[in-house]
Protein backbone atom coordinates (compact mmCIF):
# COMPACT_ATOMS: atom_id res chain seq x y z
CA UNK A 1 0.00 0.00 0.00
CA UNK A 2 1.36 3.39 -0.99
CA UNK A 3 1.52 6.32 1.46
CA UNK A 4 -1.37 7.94 -0.41
CA UNK A 5 -3.51 4.84 -0.03
CA UNK A 6 -2.61 4.64 3.66
CA UNK A 7 -3.78 8.22 4.24
CA UNK A 8 -7.11 7.62 2.55
CA UNK A 9 -7.56 4.31 4.38
CA UNK A 10 -7.05 6.09 7.70
CA UNK A 11 -9.60 8.74 6.77
CA UNK A 12 -12.18 6.12 5.73
CA UNK A 13 -11.58 4.14 8.91
CA UNK A 14 -12.13 7.22 11.10
CA UNK A 15 -15.33 8.04 9.19
CA UNK A 16 -16.57 4.46 9.28
CA UNK A 17 -16.69 4.35 5.49
CA UNK A 18 -15.56 1.72 3.00
CA UNK A 19 -16.01 3.97 -0.07
CA UNK A 20 -18.35 1.36 -1.51
CA UNK A 21 -21.62 2.70 -0.04
CA UNK A 22 -23.92 3.45 -2.94
CA UNK A 23 -25.75 6.39 -1.30
CA UNK A 24 -22.48 8.14 -0.53
CA UNK A 25 -21.19 7.62 -4.06
CA UNK A 26 -24.43 8.97 -5.51
CA UNK A 27 -24.12 12.15 -3.42
CA UNK A 28 -20.58 12.71 -4.62
CA UNK A 29 -21.42 11.99 -8.27
CA UNK A 30 -24.44 14.29 -8.15
CA UNK A 31 -22.42 17.14 -6.67
CA UNK A 32 -19.67 16.77 -9.26
CA UNK A 33 -22.22 16.71 -12.07
CA UNK A 34 -24.28 19.71 -10.94
CA UNK A 35 -21.39 21.86 -9.68
CA UNK A 36 -23.54 23.95 -7.34
CA UNK A 37 -22.30 27.51 -6.89
CA UNK A 38 -21.75 29.15 -3.55
CA UNK A 39 -22.70 32.65 -2.47
CA UNK A 40 -21.94 35.14 -5.25
CA UNK A 41 -21.28 38.85 -4.58
CA UNK A 42 -24.01 41.17 -5.81
CA UNK A 43 -21.52 43.92 -6.67
CA UNK A 44 -20.33 41.84 -9.63
CA UNK A 45 -23.30 39.69 -10.64
CA UNK A 46 -25.85 42.52 -10.74
CA UNK A 47 -23.82 44.76 -13.04
CA UNK A 48 -24.11 45.16 -16.78
CA UNK A 49 -21.29 44.16 -19.10
CA UNK A 50 -19.93 47.73 -19.28
CA UNK A 51 -20.16 48.13 -15.52
CA UNK A 52 -18.22 44.89 -15.04
CA UNK A 53 -15.43 46.24 -17.26
CA UNK A 54 -15.27 49.44 -15.21
CA UNK A 55 -15.24 47.42 -11.98
CA UNK A 56 -12.42 45.22 -13.26
CA UNK A 57 -10.27 48.24 -14.15
CA UNK A 58 -11.01 49.85 -10.80
CA UNK A 59 -10.09 46.75 -8.81
CA UNK A 60 -6.97 46.04 -10.91
CA UNK A 61 -5.64 49.56 -10.42
CA UNK A 62 -6.46 49.40 -6.71
CA UNK A 63 -4.11 46.38 -6.60
CA UNK A 64 -1.25 48.45 -8.11
CA UNK A 65 -1.65 47.16 -11.67
CA UNK A 66 -1.76 49.59 -14.58
CA UNK A 67 -4.28 49.38 -17.41
CA UNK A 68 -4.04 50.70 -20.96
CA UNK A 69 -7.18 50.47 -23.10
CA UNK A 70 -6.91 50.05 -26.87
CA UNK A 71 -9.79 49.91 -29.37
CA UNK A 72 -8.45 46.91 -31.29
CA UNK A 73 -5.92 44.12 -30.93
CA UNK A 74 -3.69 45.62 -33.62
CA UNK A 75 -2.98 48.56 -31.29
CA UNK A 76 -1.65 46.31 -28.50
CA UNK A 77 2.01 46.23 -29.68
CA UNK A 78 2.17 50.04 -29.73
CA UNK A 79 0.69 50.21 -26.22
CA UNK A 80 3.24 47.66 -24.99
CA UNK A 81 6.09 49.58 -26.61
CA UNK A 82 4.86 52.75 -24.90
CA UNK A 83 4.84 51.00 -21.52
CA UNK A 84 8.43 49.82 -21.96
CA UNK A 85 9.53 53.25 -23.14
CA UNK A 86 7.82 55.00 -20.20
CA UNK A 87 9.79 52.85 -17.75
CA UNK A 88 13.08 53.17 -19.63
CA UNK A 89 13.13 49.46 -20.44
CA UNK A 90 14.84 47.86 -23.40
CA UNK A 91 12.49 47.19 -26.35
CA UNK A 92 12.64 43.41 -25.88
CA UNK A 93 9.87 40.96 -25.02
CA UNK A 94 9.37 37.25 -24.56
CA UNK A 95 6.05 35.58 -25.30
CA UNK A 96 4.55 32.15 -25.81
CA UNK A 97 3.13 30.69 -29.00
CA UNK A 98 -0.43 31.84 -28.35
CA UNK A 99 -2.00 32.73 -31.74
CA UNK A 100 -3.62 35.78 -30.17
CA UNK A 101 -0.12 37.16 -29.62
CA UNK A 102 1.48 35.69 -32.73
CA UNK A 103 -1.04 37.42 -35.01
CA UNK A 104 -0.38 40.89 -33.60
CA UNK A 105 1.49 43.36 -35.88
CA UNK A 106 4.74 43.44 -33.90
CA UNK A 107 6.60 44.55 -37.02
CA UNK A 108 5.02 47.99 -36.69
CA UNK A 109 7.13 48.60 -33.60
CA UNK A 110 10.84 48.42 -32.84
CA UNK A 111 10.32 45.61 -30.32
CA UNK A 112 12.51 42.53 -30.38
CA UNK A 113 10.29 39.49 -29.80
CA UNK A 114 11.54 36.16 -28.46
CA UNK A 115 9.34 33.09 -28.16
CA UNK A 116 9.32 30.37 -25.54
CA UNK A 117 9.65 29.93 -21.80
CA UNK A 118 11.66 32.33 -19.67
CA UNK A 119 14.83 31.30 -17.86
CA UNK A 120 14.92 34.36 -15.61
CA UNK A 121 16.96 36.66 -17.83
CA UNK A 122 14.03 38.51 -19.44
CA UNK A 123 13.14 42.00 -18.24
CA UNK A 124 9.62 41.83 -19.69
CA UNK A 125 7.23 39.07 -20.69
CA UNK A 126 3.83 39.21 -22.33
CA UNK A 127 0.97 36.73 -21.94
CA UNK A 128 -2.56 36.39 -23.26
CA UNK A 129 -5.13 36.01 -20.50
CA UNK A 130 -7.57 33.13 -20.46
CA UNK A 131 -10.01 35.30 -18.56
CA UNK A 132 -10.45 37.87 -15.81
CA UNK A 133 -12.64 38.46 -12.76
CA UNK A 134 -14.33 41.83 -12.31
CA UNK A 135 -15.06 41.06 -8.66
CA UNK A 136 -11.40 41.44 -7.64
CA UNK A 137 -9.53 42.69 -10.73
CA UNK A 138 -7.90 39.27 -11.11
CA UNK A 139 -6.33 37.85 -14.27
CA UNK A 140 -6.62 34.14 -15.06
CA UNK A 141 -3.89 32.44 -17.08
CA UNK A 142 -3.59 28.76 -17.92
CA UNK A 143 -0.25 27.07 -18.43
CA UNK A 144 0.98 25.51 -21.63
CA UNK A 145 3.17 26.18 -24.61
CA UNK A 146 0.86 29.02 -25.63
CA UNK A 147 1.52 30.92 -22.40
CA UNK A 148 4.37 29.44 -20.33
CA UNK A 149 3.90 29.89 -16.59
CA UNK A 150 7.51 31.08 -16.28
CA UNK A 151 6.48 34.31 -18.05
CA UNK A 152 4.06 35.00 -15.20
CA UNK A 153 6.73 35.00 -12.50
CA UNK A 154 10.32 35.35 -13.75
CA UNK A 155 10.40 38.63 -15.74
CA UNK A 156 10.46 41.80 -13.66
CA UNK A 157 7.67 43.27 -15.80
CA UNK A 158 4.61 41.23 -16.75
CA UNK A 159 2.33 42.46 -19.52
CA UNK A 160 -1.01 40.75 -20.11
CA UNK A 161 -3.23 41.22 -23.15
CA UNK A 162 -6.92 40.84 -22.27
CA UNK A 163 -10.08 41.06 -24.36
CA UNK A 164 -13.14 42.58 -22.72
CA UNK A 165 -15.22 39.59 -23.80
CA UNK A 166 -13.14 37.43 -21.43
CA UNK A 167 -13.92 39.52 -18.34
CA UNK A 168 -16.35 37.56 -16.14
CA UNK A 169 -18.18 38.64 -13.02
CA UNK A 170 -16.98 36.03 -10.52
CA UNK A 171 -14.46 33.24 -10.00
CA UNK A 172 -17.20 30.65 -10.54
CA UNK A 173 -17.87 32.02 -14.02
CA UNK A 174 -14.23 31.54 -14.99
CA UNK A 175 -14.11 28.00 -13.58
CA UNK A 176 -17.16 27.13 -15.70
CA UNK A 177 -15.30 28.48 -18.72
CA UNK A 178 -12.24 26.35 -17.86
CA UNK A 179 -14.42 23.22 -17.69
CA UNK A 180 -16.09 24.06 -20.99
CA UNK A 181 -12.76 24.66 -22.71
CA UNK A 182 -10.88 21.58 -21.48
CA UNK A 183 -13.77 19.20 -20.97
CA UNK A 184 -15.34 17.53 -17.95
CA UNK A 185 -12.83 15.95 -15.62
CA UNK A 186 -9.85 17.53 -17.39
CA UNK A 187 -7.83 20.51 -16.27
CA UNK A 188 -4.73 22.35 -17.48
CA UNK A 189 -1.60 21.63 -15.50
CA UNK A 190 -1.72 25.07 -13.83
CA UNK A 191 -4.32 27.81 -13.54
CA UNK A 192 -2.73 31.03 -12.27
CA UNK A 193 -4.87 33.71 -10.62
CA UNK A 194 -2.98 37.00 -10.62
CA UNK A 195 -4.16 40.12 -8.79
CA UNK A 196 -1.69 42.96 -9.14
CA UNK A 197 2.11 42.71 -9.11
CA UNK A 198 3.95 40.50 -6.66
CA UNK A 199 4.31 41.89 -3.16
CA UNK A 200 5.09 40.85 0.38
CA UNK A 201 5.05 42.47 3.82
CA UNK A 202 6.33 39.45 5.76
CA UNK A 203 9.41 41.28 7.04
CA UNK A 204 8.47 43.89 9.66
CA UNK A 205 5.22 44.67 7.78
CA UNK A 206 7.17 46.63 5.14
CA UNK A 207 5.53 46.28 1.74
CA UNK A 208 8.04 45.11 -0.87
CA UNK A 209 7.01 44.99 -4.52
CA UNK A 210 8.38 42.19 -6.67
CA UNK A 211 9.09 39.91 -3.72
CA UNK A 212 8.07 36.66 -5.42
CA UNK A 213 7.52 37.72 -9.00
CA UNK A 214 7.10 40.77 -11.26
CA UNK A 215 7.26 44.18 -9.62
CA UNK A 216 5.02 45.62 -12.35
CA UNK A 217 1.83 44.25 -13.90
CA UNK A 218 0.53 46.05 -16.97
CA UNK A 219 -2.78 45.08 -18.59
CA UNK A 220 -3.55 45.93 -22.20
CA UNK A 221 -7.33 45.82 -22.38
CA UNK A 222 -8.80 45.40 -25.87
CA UNK A 223 -12.13 47.23 -25.76
CA UNK A 224 -13.69 48.23 -29.11
CA UNK A 225 -16.34 50.32 -27.34
CA UNK A 226 -13.87 52.51 -25.47
CA UNK A 227 -11.42 55.06 -26.81
CA UNK A 228 -7.75 54.32 -26.42
CA UNK A 229 -6.26 55.66 -23.23
CA UNK A 230 -4.15 58.74 -23.85
CA UNK A 231 -0.79 58.92 -22.05
CA UNK A 232 -1.07 60.84 -18.80
CA UNK A 233 1.44 63.67 -18.51
CA UNK A 234 0.42 64.98 -15.10
CA UNK A 235 0.94 62.40 -12.35
CA UNK A 236 -1.78 64.08 -10.25
CA UNK A 237 -4.35 63.20 -12.89
CA UNK A 238 -3.32 59.55 -13.10
CA UNK A 239 -5.89 56.98 -11.92
CA UNK A 240 -5.37 54.99 -8.77
CA UNK A 241 -2.68 52.37 -9.21
CA UNK A 242 -1.08 53.99 -12.25
CA UNK A 243 2.66 54.32 -12.28
CA UNK A 244 3.58 57.91 -11.24
CA UNK A 245 5.61 60.15 -13.46
CA UNK A 246 9.37 59.95 -13.29
CA UNK A 247 10.86 62.34 -10.68
CA UNK A 248 12.54 65.50 -11.87
CA UNK A 249 16.28 65.64 -11.30
CA UNK A 250 17.88 68.89 -10.21
CA UNK A 251 21.44 70.02 -9.74
CA UNK A 252 23.13 69.21 -6.44
CA UNK A 253 24.89 72.58 -6.60
CA UNK A 254 21.78 74.70 -6.87
CA UNK A 255 21.02 77.16 -4.09
CA UNK A 256 17.52 77.93 -2.85
CA UNK A 257 15.27 78.40 -5.88
CA UNK A 258 13.93 81.89 -6.44
CA UNK A 259 10.40 82.67 -7.43
CA UNK A 260 9.79 84.05 -10.91
CA UNK A 261 10.16 87.81 -10.99
CA UNK A 262 12.48 88.08 -8.00
CA UNK A 263 15.66 88.20 -10.06
CA UNK A 264 16.75 91.63 -11.15
CA UNK A 265 17.42 92.18 -14.84
CA UNK A 266 21.08 91.95 -15.65
CA UNK A 267 22.89 95.13 -16.52
CA UNK A 268 24.46 94.66 -19.96
CA UNK A 269 27.27 97.10 -19.10
CA UNK A 270 28.15 95.40 -15.80
CA UNK A 271 30.55 92.49 -16.14
CA UNK A 272 30.54 89.67 -13.57
CA UNK A 273 33.39 89.63 -11.10
CA UNK A 274 35.31 86.30 -11.33
CA UNK A 275 36.11 86.42 -7.61
CA UNK A 276 32.42 86.75 -6.70
CA UNK A 277 31.57 83.76 -8.89
CA UNK A 278 34.26 81.66 -7.19
CA UNK A 279 32.95 82.58 -3.73
CA UNK A 280 29.36 81.67 -4.67
CA UNK A 281 30.52 78.35 -6.10
CA UNK A 282 32.49 77.56 -2.94
CA UNK A 283 29.46 78.33 -0.76
CA UNK A 284 27.24 76.09 -2.92
CA UNK A 285 29.77 73.27 -2.71
CA UNK A 286 29.96 73.59 1.07
CA UNK A 287 26.15 73.39 1.36
CA UNK A 288 25.84 70.43 -1.01
CA UNK A 289 28.81 68.49 0.36
CA UNK A 290 29.16 69.28 4.11
CA UNK A 291 32.36 68.47 5.85
CA UNK A 292 32.65 65.18 7.67
CA UNK A 293 31.93 65.04 11.37
CA UNK A 294 34.95 65.75 13.58
CA UNK A 295 36.75 62.69 14.88
CA UNK A 296 35.39 61.15 18.04
CA UNK A 297 37.04 62.20 21.28
CA UNK A 298 37.39 58.54 22.21
CA UNK A 299 39.69 57.82 19.31
CA UNK A 300 43.39 57.47 20.21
Amino acid sequence: MTPREQIFANIRRSLGSTSAERPRRMIVEERLAQRPAGVLPARATEKSARQRIALFVEMAEASAATVATVPAAEHAPAAIAEFLRAHNLAPRLRRGTDPRLGNLPWERTALEIATGRSFGDDAAGVSAAFGAVAETGTLVLVSGEDNPTTLNFLPDNHIVVLDVSDVAATYEDVWDRVRDRFGAGAMPRTVNWITGPSRSADIEQILLMGAHGPRRLHIVLIDPEAAATEPVEDSAAAPAGSTPAEPRVGSTLAADPKKPGEEKPADPEQKPDPEDEDEELDESLDESFPASDPPSQTQP
